[in-house]
């Protein structure tokens, strides 16, 4: 019998939840959200068995599906969030939807500037003088498009 079987052998379930902390001791280390899922399976699996006597041929194939379907719903929820989240981070002008703003120069013929912090933008929208007041709706072409703020 080698070492690594007598350490689980003596361990029993307890030797799940030490392969939960080595990998989320490996998470940690690494990059990126992935051995966290196989933690949180090793973590439950050993609940289990020490809930349930079961063999260890079982408990590996508890293993591997609960590890597969934490990671699948970390995925899902990751994959969502970070969309959600990593969406707007690098687009600043999306970022501006919504804002007011006065207009720098009149828009004329459709087209015209405003001023966001350190940036002159260029806008379309109705003709207005300049210094009236825009809300800006939407980004299209490198321009927002702005209506008047009442």
């Amino acid at each position: 019998m080698g070492l690594t079987q007598q350490i689980v052998a003596y361990l029993g379930p307890w030797s799940w939840w030490v392969l939960a902390l080595v990998l989320a001791g490996i998470e940690v280390l690494a990059p990126g959200t992935f051995f966290i899922w196989f933690a949180i399976a090793a973590g439950l699996t050993g609940a289990l068995a020490l809930l349930v006597t079961l063999g260890w041929q079982a408990q590996v194939v508890i293993f591997v599906v609960l590890a597969v379907v934490a990671a699948l719903v970390g995925r899902r929820y990751y994959g969502r969030a970070g969309t959600e989240a990593d969406g707007l981070a690098n687009d600043r002008a999306g970022r501006q939807i919504g804002r007011s703003a006065v207009l720098d120069t009149a828009i004329s013929h459709g087209t015209g500037h405003i001023r966001l912090d350190d940036t002159v933008w260029r806008v379309e929208g109705p003709d207005l003088p300049a210094g009236a007041r825009v809300r800006i709706t939407g980004y299209r072409d490198g321009r927002f498009q702005v209506v008047a703020e009442g």
